[in-house]
């Protein structure tokens, strides 16, 4: 069947071997070979070279495999409606989620999800705020939650429920400089180096002239804090330890115990605040547990930032 040479064609492109592809459906190579054969007869066109290098797609090629991709998503979506049609309760979610996020409400909403739908496929992907847009259009992801971003904006396939803002403040190890200044400025704060995920574009429009920081990426794209890492866990140990500072939704910092010698600053920044959304296709209908799981997160979302409990460092001193 030619769903059976598309297959095979995908998968030579994955593996750039005819051996290695060939195990990876379970055939011959003689087989994928033949296959591939058919299909160049087929179009009437060469669509993979062989080189030294590996196997690789032609002009041609990708122009197929464009299509093939689209075809085996399609049928995919066949499949689900016809399990859902007959009644077998199989539901899949591909969710792509930025950084913070992940590390704050999210696995809340999934929980959630899973008590009421718990034979549902769950695969979550991190995402760059940057880089889900092609996943979301492609269709790999149904959902995204994420920041929202003006190239988000541009694509008009793509629809974007927004969250409500939630305030962000900086922090940084008790003791630190910072915590003998009640509300200390952002160029205050700027004078010291940032740990923590790479920050929107909208941030350097907050951290100009404030070097220590970071930087903006060379890409144009986001602001790079002068050291760069996703995991909040690592953020606080590095911050903890050194005069490094960080930056996090104020309902997040509000979970850090009290005496784990962390101190949340008073910076007047109104500016500073989340600006998150779920993200799908407008087109596309969702499944049950897509529905289920916008539904969730909303929820989940509200009641995580419902208790704000950090506030500045007791130490703090007035301004002179």
């Amino acid at each position: 069947m030619m769903i059976d040479l598309l297959e095979y064609a995908l998968a030579l492109e994955g593996e750039r071997n005819f051996a290695r592809a060939a195990r990876e459906l379970g055939i011959s190579q003689p087989t994928l070979t033949r296959g591939i054969q058919e299909l160049e007869r087929q179009f009437s066109a060469k669509l993979f070279d062989r080189t030294g290098r590996g196997v690789f797609p032609t002009p041609a090629g990708q122009i197929l495999l464009d299509r093939a991709r689209r075809i085996a998503l399609g049928l995919e979506e066949l499949k689900k409606e016809i399990r859902s049609f007959q009644g077998l309760q199989i539901a899949e979610l591909r969710l792509g989620v930025g950084p913070v996020v992940a590390q704050t409400w999210v696995p809340d909403a999934i929980a959630s999800l899973l008590k009421t739908h718990p034979q549902t496929e769950v695969h979550v992907k991190g995402y760059d705020f940057w880089e889900i847009a092609p996943d979301l259009i492609n269709q790999t992801l149904e959902l995204a939650i994420a920041e929202i971003i003006p190239d988000i904006c541009k694509h008009r396939e793509i629809s974007v429920i927004p969250l409500p803002d939630r305030p962000i403040r900086f922090f940084c190890r008790t003791g630190h400089p910072l915590t003998r200044i009640e509300n200390p400025t952002i160029a205050e704060v700027g004078q010291y180096p940032m740990a923590g995920p790479k920050l929107p574009l909208r941030a350097s429009e907050h951290f100009g002239g404030t070097r220590a920081l970071g930087k903006l990426s060379k890409n144009g794209m986001h602001f790079d804090p002068q050291v760069s890492c996703q995991s909040f866990d690592v953020c606080l140990r590095i911050i903890r330890a050194s005069d490094n500072i960080g930056i996090a939704p104020l309902s997040q910092l509000s979970r850090i115990p009290v005496d784990a010698g962390i101190a949340v600053l008073r910076c007047d920044a109104p500016n500073l605040k989340t600006n998150y959304g779920i993200m799908r296709l407008r087109e596309r209908t969702l499944t049950p547990s897509a529905a289920a799981f916008i539904e969730r997160s909303m929820l989940a979302e509200a009641e995580y930032n419902s208790d704000r409990r950090a506030t500045a460092p007791k130490n703090g001193k007035q301004r002179k």
